[in-house]
């Protein structure tokens, strides 16, 4: 009886990696040539948070890389862009509002006493610069249809 559990119970692990084995591939392609801190973060944070957000960053990466000659640190920049927005969100990008981006993009400002040189101006417009391109392309797949639509409401 206990032998029995036992094979289950490696033929779950066995299913439930083979499940994730996609998605690696997945991301391995989108970071490829860049740092080890994008793959791990997009493989180790996003993805097990939220499966279909790491597949729409993938999906929005590897069009944009056919459109345009991306540098490897702008491709990073954005990984981690849509990762954080991803992990602060805490739901599907198909499911953000306005509210939601304004309110990501609020995270970074810091009152007068923490900052008083308002460095975090610079990382807002950084934020709020990278998301530019996904509201201004027209010729997306309907994964990056959605994000264009989510992020609309910021320029």
């Amino acid at each position: 009886m206990k032998r029995r559990t036992i094979v289950a119970n490696t033929a779950n692990s066995i299913t439930t990696s083979s499940l994730f084995e996609t998605e690696r591939r997945e991301i391995e392609k989108v970071t490829e040539g860049l740092t080890a801190r994008a793959f791990n973060f997009l493989h180790d944070e996003v993805l097990p948070r939220n499966k279909d957000n790491a597949m729409i960053i993938c999906n929005y990466i590897q069009s944009m890389r056919q459109e345009l000659n991306l540098s490897d640190g702008y491709r990073e920049d954005i990984i981690m862009l849509l990762g954080n927005h991803s992990m602060f969100l805490r739901k599907s990008f198909k499911e953000a509002t306005r509210e939601n981006i304004l309110s990501f993009l609020g995270s970074f400002r810091k009152p007068e006493t923490s900052d008083p040189l308002h460095k975090w101006i610079g990382t807002y417009n950084t934020y709020r610069c990278l998301c530019t391109p996904i509201c201004t392309s027209r010729r997306w797949s309907p994964y990056e249809r959605h994000l264009a639509r989510y992020y609309a409401y910021i320029i």
